[in-house]
């Protein structure tokens, strides 16, 4: 089974509409500095009429911002519902038709997370670190010239394996923009979180602690040979687990490690557990060579694994690139369990091909 068939990869007219605004108000802004010759000379006068260009940045810097102003709120009502009750047992926001709607993971409702969940925009790293990510997406944007990669357009030169074996499920993460892991900042549109649950859809065994989660402490493998190029290990994971954030994490990804497979494409892991990365920068890997274990470090409700591959090195400047894995990919409503080179889908589990 591909994942097209029941996740068709086709990006949606508010999609298409974003990247136009964003292009063709880049490319106008551009024209602004040409007012500075307006100001050299007085027979140069009318150039300063050009000016009025930059306020074409201002439309540039909207779409996003538009996006990130959605996500907001959908943060807070996905809080909202589960502090209620509303949402569909320890998920958030999912609907009846969601494909995540089998999974049941370990968050317990509680006002003061919803408090936590308000805290978080003004906690010293988040606010500083989301700033970063800002910075960052306006960077990617002027790299792709408002052209970010998607998957109509982009071909990778990789073939790519999941970064585990046995068979994970796919909690968060789709090429599509509806089930898109974070649609912004741009290095996360094609981001993955992945957990492993039981034949229930939980993703604990009901105990207490990192150690009840069953993706908890599972080993890491690299996607593909490459070389490392970031490995940041030492960050604590958290010991609370059931939705509440680590009031001192310092690095959002906590634990992580940065590989790069070929020119432009870099595979980023993140929330690995801490002690657990046995590689550092500068070594080569192969592909299936462990590099670290599942953790709960940094801005992380639950232990899973953050997974994405961007085209940089740099990890708050790079876009998300859209990439199908060498893997058997199946959904409890559905029968066929095929192994192929495919996209993946939140909802799906996704076994490794053991045979390549």
């Amino acid at each position: 089974m591909t994942s097209s068939a029941t996740h068709p990869v086709d990006p949606s007219a508010e999609e298409s509409l974003v990247d136009r605004v964003a292009r063709i108000s880049l490319l106008l802004g551009l024209l602004g500095p040409l007012g500075f010759l307006g100001w050299l000379q007085d027979v140069y006068w009318v150039f300063k009429i050009a000016e009025i260009f930059y306020l074409f940045f201002l439309f540039f810097f909207i779409p996003p911002g538009l996006v990130l102003l959605r996500g907001f709120w959908n943060r807070i009502y996905s809080v909202f519902r589960q502090v209620t009750g509303t949402g569909h047992g320890g998920t958030s926001l999912i609907g009846k038709n969601d494909p995540r709607a089998w999974i049941e993971f370990g968050y317990e409702p509680s006002p003061f997370k919803t408090l936590q969940m308000l805290a978080l925009f003004v906690h010293p790293t988040i606010a500083i670190r989301g700033l970063f990510q800002t910075a960052g997406a306006i960077v990617a944007y002027l790299r792709h010239g408002g052209r970010l990669p998607r998957p109509e357009t982009f071909e990778s030169t990789v073939e790519y394996r999941p970064p585990f074996d046995d068979k994970w499920t796919v909690l968060n993460g789709s090429p599509d923009k509806q089930y898109s892991h974070s649609w912004f900042p741009p290095r996360q549109r094609y981001a993955y979180d992945f957990v492993i649950t039981d034949d229930t859809g939980s993703t604990q065994d009901g105990g207490d602690g990192v150690e009840s989660f069953y993706c908890f402490d599972e080993p890491i493998w690299a996607p593909a040979d490459g070389t490392v190029v970031r490995a940041k290990d030492g960050h604590r994971d958290h010991h609370r687990t059931t939705g509440w954030i680590d009031p001192l994490q310092y690095r959002l990804a906590g634990n992580y490690v940065v590989i790069k497979h070929a020119e432009n494409e870099y595979s980023f892991f993140a929330h690995l557990k801490q002690g657990s990365i046995c590689v550092e920068s500068g070594d080569h890997v192969k592909r299936g060579e462990s590099i670290g274990r599942c953790g709960h470090s940094g801005n992380s409700s639950e232990p899973h694994l953050h997974f994405h591959v961007q085209d940089h090195s740099m990890p708050y400047i790079g876009a998300g690139l859209p990439i199908q894995f060498d893997a058997a990919t199946n959904h409890p409503e559905l029968q066929s369990n095929e192994c192929t080179q495919t996209y993946i889908h939140c909802g799906q589990t996704v076994t490794h091909n053991m045979y390549d």
